[in-house]
Order: C-alpha cells, then structure tokens, then sequence
C-alpha cells in the first residue's frame, strides 16, 4: 500500500506527458486565425471606408469610422457573435474579390513601376496592432460570461486563441527588433529594452501582492508574469543573436535552440515537470518552472522574427516580378509552417505553458499568415486601386516631431489612425489596458453582467484606451 501513491503519481505524469489532444489543438489553432482575421477584415474595410477621408476631414472622424470597422467585430466574435466568425470574414473576402474584379486591380498591379514597400512596411504595422488589439479585448472579456469559453488559455497541451497572447507579443517584439552588430547596440538593448520589461514584471509582482490579487500560477508561474517573459526573452535573445555574422544565421541558430528545447521536453522529462500539478512548488524553480522552462521556445520565435524581418525590409522598393516572386515565398513559406504546425501537433503537441516545437511552429504559422495577407491586400491590390492622395508619412513625422510642408499635417489626418497610434505607444496601450481592466473587475462585477451590458462595457473600455493612445499620436507624445 506505501508503494501505490507513487504508482498513481507515474501514471498521471504519463497520462499528462501523452494526452496532447492533437485533433483538438489543429482545430482551434485554425479556428484561433479565424478569430484573429475578424479583427484584420476590420482594419480591410477601414482602409477602404477612410481612404477619401484621410486627407480631407479632422483626424477625429477618421478614428470614429475607424473605431466600429475595427474593435467592434474583435469584441463580438469573442463574445455574443462568436459562431459567426467565418461568415464574417467570409463577407468580407467576398466583397474583397468584387473590389478586385470591378476595379481591375490585378492589371493595375501588373502596371506599376513599383512597389514600395516603406522603411517601416505597413506588415509590421498591422501585425502588431493586431497583437495588441486582441489581447486587449480578450484580457477584459474573459471576465465576462458572454466571452466564449473555449478561447481561454490552455492549461497544458492546447491552441486556443488567448494562447496566441504571449507568442505574438514576442514575435512583434522580434519583428522590430535588429541584430546587435556590436556592443553599443547589445547594451542598448538589453538596457533600453529588456530592463525596463524585467522592471515592469517586479512592479506587476509586487502590486499584486499589496492588494493580495492572486494569479494563475500555472500560466508563468507563482511569481513570474507575462513581463517577465518578454524581457528574460529579448535578454537572451539579444545576447544570442549578438553571435552571429550575418541576419541569416539567425535561421540555423533558432533551430539549434528549438530542437535542443524539445529534445529536453520530450526525453530529458522537463514536460512532465512543469505540467505535474502534485509538484510541490517549494523552490524558485519549482515555483516558476512554466515561465523559466519555456524561454527557449520564446527566443526561438524572438530568432526567426528578426530574420523574417530583416528579410521582409532587405529591399522595399520591388518591381513587380519581385514583388511576386516575395509574395509566391512568403505564401510557401506559410504554407510550410502550417503543415509543421499540424505535424508537430500529431509528434509532441501544442503547449503555451512550455513553448514547444508545436506552439512556435503555430506561432510562426499565423505570423507569415498575416504577412503574407497584408502583403497581398494592402501593399499589392489596394495601394494600386486606392494609391494615397499625398505621400502620407503621418506616422514617421510625428514620431520625427518634423512640421515640413510637404507632408500631412496631423490635424489633416492618416491612414491606419489605430493602428499607428498603437504601434506609437503599444506597451502604454497595453499597461492602460491592464488598469482599465483592473477597474472593472473592481467597480463593475462583469462576472454579474448580461450579454448586452458585456458588450457595452467592453466597446468603452477599448474606445478610452484607443482613444487616449491615438490623443498620444496625434500630440506627437511617444512614452512607451
């Protein structure tokens, strides 16, 4: 009878070390796209509905169209609408396709000089005002019953869309980030960025225990936060990527690291260990095995977004044979990455807690997904049916603080008004987020509330926080 403790214990370490529900995770891994192309459908037909309005109105309207096109669908399909998802954005694909055939938009394509991507591409932009977005509505709705159950966290193996969180915030991490190439651009790195993360993530700790507001330890662990990871990860990955010669080298050494993460998941027993719930949690790294354990993973996705990156803006202005010829790889790359996903599903599962193989493929997946699509839609189809009025360069003057004549003023407006002041200053967007929704949870009791006051709550929750970033952007004010 001493003897069958111990025998139980194994069986469920095993039980948790196999069960991977790979079908399951494919599924909502395709479904969680799905859910993330509602809000970029949004951001399709805001560009489409302010194009006219970008350089003739106050910028104030421009945020009110824009405001419903965008955030309205993100709140609706996680909450009350969710099972309309796929007809969304199946609508929107629809009229997309008449946008092209009526406007002849291909042949307009195939007549362009060039293409010009920009200095700062209109991918990265959206990649990360998506991110941003998301995250935003999801970490307030999931106090809501309305918001739909299945898109919460994954405990172990799973792809959920709120599972998308952390991944993606890395990989816009990485995709703005360079390659130390010497010592000053490692320190202003590690210093500039990574520190104040690290700091942030003793504040959010530390807060946290002065109010005795308790967290989920089996997300990061007892006392480690989101903050954490992405400052541990631009940390050493800063440090790794310092080694290199070259962008490309940053390929082979992410999957160095990545085969070497799951060789130790897999065989060396680090799954079972951070997954096992009867682990005492009497160590710092017992107490916080999910988000130690899973840092290599994450540099891994921080790795290749550097170079998908560095690979995207190598050359921006293209022909339109290369432009083509970038949109065929980044489309077969996509691809690839997908049949990884459900491949490394089926091997070692999809797991956030550990970051595995399965998850970075998933992440990577969704990442040249939207790149590619941005690329396509916006870059390739709307620019040569609805070319800009002006060269608008609204978003790098202000950051610029420059007043020259020749370009849009900010009282005359912009395109991508969102997603440009989020991208201006995405960390105090997502730290405003956070208090907002530290409020409502205080003051509102959203658990108490019905389907219809969810929602109204949440379109004012997200309209204060756009709209005190987009004041932000348009004052020329970039805190963080």
């Amino acid at each position: 009878m001493a003897s069958e403790p111990h025998t139980l214990l194994d069986l469920e370490t095993i039980k948790i070390h196999y069960d991977k529900r790979a079908l399951e995770s494919i599924d909502r891994g395709f479904t969680s796209l799905l859910v993330i192309l509602t809000t970029f459908s949004g951001i399709v037909l805001a560009r489409v509905a302010t194009h006219r309005l970008c350089t003739r109105v106050s910028p104030i309207l421009c945020f009110l169209v824009e405001f419903p096109l965008i955030v309205l669908p993100g709140v609706l399909f996680v909450t009350v609408a969710h099972g309309y998802s796929g007809l969304f954005v199946g609508i929107v694909a629809i009229l997309f396709l008449g946008l092209i055939v009526t406007t002849g938009s291909l042949s307009r394509a195939r007549s362009r000089s060039h293409f010009d991507l920009g200095k700062r591409p209109t991918v990265l932009t959206i990649v990360r005002a998506l991110t941003q977005l998301i995250t935003a509505i999801c970490i307030l709705a999931i106090d809501f019953e309305s918001f739909h159950r299945p898109y919460r966290k994954s405990r172990l193996f799973g792809a959920q869309l709120m599972d998308t969180g952390i991944g993606l915030f890395v990989v816009t991490m990485g995709l703005v980030s360079r390659r130390p190439r010497n010592c000053v651009d490692l320190r202003r790195s590690l210093f500039r960025s990574a520190l104040p993360l690290i700091l942030l993530g003793f504040a959010r700790t530390l807060a946290l225990e002065i109010i005795g507001y308790g967290q989920d330890e089996h997300e990061y662990g007892k006392h480690l936060n989101a903050f954490f990871t992405l400052g541990f990860t631009k940390l050493f990955g800063s440090l790794l990527s310092y080694l290199p010669r070259s962008d490309f080298q940053l390929v082979p050494l992410a999957i160095a690291v990545l085969v070497t993460h799951q060789l130790g998941l897999s065989f060396g027993g680090i799954s079972a260990y951070v997954m096992d719930d009867d682990l005492a949690r009497s160590s710092f790294l017992s107490a916080n095995r999910e988000g130690l354990l899973s840092l290599p993973g994450f540099v891994c996705i921080y790795l290749i977004s550097i170079y998908l990156s560095r690979w995207l803006v190598s050359k921006t202005l293209l022909s339109y044979a290369e432009m083509i010829r970038k949109l065929r790889y980044f489309g077969l790359f996509s691809l690839l990455c997908w049949v990884l996903m459900v491949g490394g599903a089926n091997a070692v599962g999809i797991s956030r807690v550990t970051c595995n193989m399965g998850y970075v493929f998933w992440m990577i997946a969704i990442t040249s997904t939207m790149v590619w699509l941005t690329m396509f839609i916006f870059d390739f189809i709307i620019s040569s049916v609805l070319p800009l009025d002006t060269t608008i360069a609204l978003a790098e003057n202000l950051e610029k603080g420059s007043s020259s004549p020749k370009t849009v003023a900010p009282e005359k407006g912009g395109v991508f008004l969102i997603c440009e002041a989020l991208n201006m200053n995405g960390l105090t967007f997502f730290l405003l987020a956070n208090v907002l929704t530290g409020g409502v949870n205080i003051f509102l009791s959203p658990e108490n509330r019905s389907n219809f006051s969810s929602v109204l709550i949440l379109l004012a929750y997200m309209l204060l926080a756009t709209f005190v970033v987009f004041q932000l952007y348009m004052k020329r004010i970039r805190i963080a």
